[in-house]
């Protein structure tokens, strides 16, 4: 009987260390400002603020309340600073295994979902090339799918909802653009989607997708949205094979299916089985289409609501597109069914360079980024313990996170963060914009940043030059106007209606 009672004191006494002593008072954790009384302790803390979806308010007031660095779980931080920045995201530390159970198409990993470095390094080098800027701003095939686009579809939409004074929800509007242009250069236009155009088509496929996202990888193996995404595929290695030069919907002769055809070409060059290669570049192609239109929608609705509220500044940017040249004059409707005649676009470079544009962007991008949730990350095991912002020693299997949502809301950073101040970015205090240029975390940092951000920011700079040379945007209803509390943050009433009144 005394042998047992001592076994059970034993046992109770590490239980008691292991699990209360340990995490409270001794582990390295232990000198990090709780998030509450119960996290060295219990995850359940925050696992329910999530359930609640207020994690990234919650987050932002515990940073201001606590500084930098908070626990929020007993292996788990959350990093609000330039340093944890540099050293979680330009490090390298692996992702977590949550992206997995999110990102993963057609079972088999992308870009996003990938957990282990080198293998992300090692595909990410295969398209790399064909998203950066300099290629973007003179890719010929990229030139021929925007003057298509925003002539051809973009343009003339607007000027007859203009002319019939008819309302638009600019979320999924916004959206139907960015996945437009997003599958252009992915597939070739001819094998793109025109959601622009075909409102109806556009509303079934949201429906779909909704349905989608809201299921386990496992789950939505092969449904609709993936057999849509794999036509395409299809579509664009058949027109490749045939070595042909089709027509797009518009008439246009077809672009290269730019992103796939470098992805596809790459791959062969593995020892993989054309089927497995086939599904690789499937799953990267749908990440890219979400990720494209999602986003782009989020960041045009949120920009047209701020403008739409300035009358002064939608002046002001209009006076500066209008030095672009050639302009992005609404094109004279053609008579008797005849084609658009030749249209010029301004250069990437050209649109980009204004300074207005870019600050008004900038500053939506900021206060209403699309994927303002914490991006996990886990501390190596290595013989260097981790050190953040002087908390040494840190062990290794720590989940760390900083999200975009809190470091945008940096008071040392961004004076007055809650308010949308475009100013900040064209008149900034002495010193402080290359730490707020550090802290803009919109598309992430490091070697897991978006692949895809100077694509998005090129597109977008496009869309707004186009609609505010040519129209004022006002307010119809901004019910629900606010952003979720959630890792991909549209407004809580999906919905922006506004009018567009042309100039």
């Amino acid at each position: 009987m005394t042998s047992i009672s001592g076994i059970t004191i034993v046992l109770l006494t590490f239980l008691l260390y292991r699990y209360v002593i340990h995490p409270a008072f001794v582990s390295p954790l232990s000198k990090i400002p709780n998030a509450h009384f119960t996290v060295p302790f219990l995850p359940l803390w925050m696992w329910w603020k999530r359930q609640k979806g207020i994690e990234n308010n919650t987050i932002y007031f515990l940073h201001k309340r606590h500084g930098p660095v908070v626990r929020v779980g007993p292996n788990e931080l959350s990093v609000n600073s330039i340093d944890g920045l540099r050293t979680i995201y330009i490090g390298g530390f692996e992702k977590t295994d949550w992206y997995r159970g999110v990102f993963l198409n057609y079972g088999t990993d992308n870009l996003v979902s990938m957990v282990d470095c080198k293998t992300h390094s090692v595909q990410k080098r295969m398209i790399t090339n064909v998203y950066s800027k300099s290629y973007l701003q003179n890719s010929p095939d990229l030139k021929m799918i925007s003057t298509t686009i925003v002539f051809d579809r973009l343009l003339p939409l607007l000027d007859e909802l203009a002319r019939t004074r008819k309302e638009v929800n600019v979320l999924p509007f916004g959206q139907a653009i960015g996945m437009d242009f997003t599958s252009a250069y992915l597939f070739g236009l001819a094998s793109g989607s025109d959601f622009i155009r075909d409102a109806k088509s556009w509303e079934l496929w949201l429906e779909k997708y909704e349905a989608f996202k809201n299921q386990h990888p496992k789950e939505r193996a092969w449904g609709e949205i993936e057999k849509w995404c794999f036509d395409r595929c299809k579509k664009a290695q058949d027109s490749e094979d045939s070595g042909a030069e089709k027509l797009s919907p518009d008439g246009n002769v077809n672009t290269m299916p730019v992103v796939y055809r470098q992805l596809r070409r790459s791959l062969g060059k593995s020892s993989r089985s054309p089927q497995k290669n086939q599904l690789i570049v499937a799953s990267e192609m749908l990440d890219h289409l979400i990720a494209g239109h999602e986003t782009s929608g989020i960041t045009l609705t949120y920009f047209m609501w701020r403008m739409s509220q300035r009358p002064d500044l939608q002046k002001r940017l209009r006076e500066e597109l209008l030095n672009l040249s050639p302009q992005l004059f609404c094109p004279i409707a053609p008579r008797n069914g005849e084609k658009q005649g030749n249209v010029r676009i301004p250069s990437s470079k050209a649109i980009d360079s204004l300074p207005l544009l870019d600050a008004t962007l900038r500053e939506t991008l900021r206060l209403h980024t699309a994927a303002p949730g914490p991006q996990p990350r886990v501390t190596p095991f290595s013989h260097t313990p981790t050190s953040i912002n002087g908390y040494a020693n840190i062990p290794g299997g720590v989940k760390v996170s900083s999200s975009a949502y809190t470091l945008h809301r940096n008071l040392e950073v961004y004076p007055n963060p809650t308010e949308w101040l475009p100013e900040r970015w064209l008149e900034p205090e002495p010193g402080k914009i290359e730490n707020m240029r550090r802290l803009f975390w919109a598309f992430g940092s490091g070697g897991r940043m978006c692949i895809g951000n100077n694509f998005a920011l090129q597109e977008i700079k496009l869309v707004l030059a186009a609609i505010y040379t040519n129209f004022m945007t006002m307010i119809i209803n901004d019910e629900g106007i606010e952003q979720e509390d959630s890792y991909i943050a549209p407004p809580v009433g999906r919905k922006l209606i506004v009018e567009f009144r042309r100039l």
